[in-house]
């Protein structure tokens, strides 16, 4: 990635609250730059113009430091405050404010950024008044005309902010709505190779084990029953997606023998948690196509959900070659690039799909989106 696609997905995670920064710091230490640079110029600029000084050797040599010096003050205390809030608010209260995309969204953003801006003049003035020692910041704060000027520029910038967040938001609305489109048709399309070997498994076994050949073929009836049920749905339960993982798990278990070994883990309570349809069984192919099958010995895939900071966890791990073997042909790229377009249609910045090394050896991949409960 580039530093000024890095850039951009810095803007973007800008204006939205999450605990963990993906973000590397020095990218976002240079937007609180711009920031700082900004609004310092900005404000030293209308005093300029009010005071009649504007590009004169004073202005140059008091105004411009002092108000980079107040701004750097107002960009500290947003990011202390928002940081910390970050930091210390449950993680339901993020992904709801996060959720919101309306008049909520907007009075809360403009009423923390005005407290922030508030506080970060008044404390910039003082260390102003400080280095300078003029004395004069508290006569400064007590003139109404003082907070009438920073109250309609606050009030400016953010309708200004507010129109802006808003027409990114219906642009990514109309965005999620073609890419959830797109993807539901990509959903539909069952893996080709899977089917043709299952159906070629089968009919190798008519001949030579009739008894297994009924039964492969009545788990992939119960499999596609299952998964194409869910496919004409926008979503379904933890319950419903673990129902499915059993059905394709054990339709593998006839196919591979006891080569492979299946561990699945759904806590009752977390059974109608709503979710969109189909997000793990392509993590548990890729396990079981990549990680174990060119295993003699095959090996355990484990499926597992948990509720974890107010989160919901979904978890694939398998004891196979890990990250590092070489891949087979078929790579798991595109099933992986499709479920983190689903997530991010359907939950933003909330969700994420990660790939780690498994301690003891093989893969973990894990999913993380927030709560939500089916009625």
């Amino acid at each position: 990635m580039t530093f000024s696609e890095e850039f951009a997905q810095a803007l973007r995670h800008q204006r939205v609250l999450m605990k963990h920064r993906p973000d590397r710091l020095r990218v976002r230490m240079v937007i609180y730059l711009i920031w700082l640079v900004g609004f310092g110029f900005l404000f030293a600029v209308i005093h300029g113009l009010q005071s009649g000084q504007f590009g004169s050797e004073a202005w140059w040599r008091h105004a411009v430091p002092g108000h980079l010096l107040v701004s750097a003050c107002v960009t500290a205390c947003f990011f202390g405050v928002f940081r910390g809030f970050e930091k210390l608010a449950p993680q339901r209260w993020l992904d709801a404010i996060v959720g919101w995309h309306d008049w909520r969204s907007g009075l809360f953003y403009a009423g923390v950024s005005a407290f922030c801006s508030a506080l970060g003049v008044v404390i910039g003035l003082a260390v102003v008044d400080r280095v300078w020692l003029t004395r004069n910041w508290q006569a400064v704060l007590s003139q109404p005309g003082f907070w009438g000027q920073f109250l309609g520029i606050s009030v400016f910038i953010s309708m200004v902010m507010g129109w802006r967040y808003r027409s990114r938001w219906k642009q990514e609305r109309l965005q999620a709505r073609v890419t959830e489109a797109q993807l539901k048709l990509l959903q539909g399309q069952i893996e080709p190779h899977f089917l043709f070997n299952t159906l070629a498994n089968v009919q190798s076994l008519i001949d030579f084990d009739p008894e297994l050949a009924k039964r492969m073929l009545e788990r992939f009836t119960d499999y596609l029953r299952s998964s194409l049920g869910q496919l004409r749905n926008d979503a379904t339960t933890l319950a419903q997606e673990f129902a499915m993982l059993e059905d394709y798990l054990a339709l593998m278990q006839l196919r591979m023998g006891e080569r492979l070994r299946v561990e699945l883990s759904l806590p009752a309570e977390l059974g109608g948690i709503e979710l969109p349809p189909l997000l793990a069984q392509p993590l548990v192919e890729n396990a079981i196509h990549h990680g174990l099958e060119p295993q003699v010995a095959g090996g355990t895939v484990a499926v597992s959900a948990r509720r974890v900071d107010g989160r919901l966890w979904i978890e694939v791990a398998d004891d196979g070659q890990g990250l590092d073997a070489p891949r087979r042909r078929g790579g798991n790229g595109v099933a992986l690039a499709n479920i983190r377009e689903r997530l991010a249609a359907r939950f933003g910045a909330a969700a994420s799909l990660q790939l780690l090394p498994r301690d003891g050896g093989g893969t973990l991949a894990r999913i993380q989106l927030p709560l939500t409960t089916a009625p």
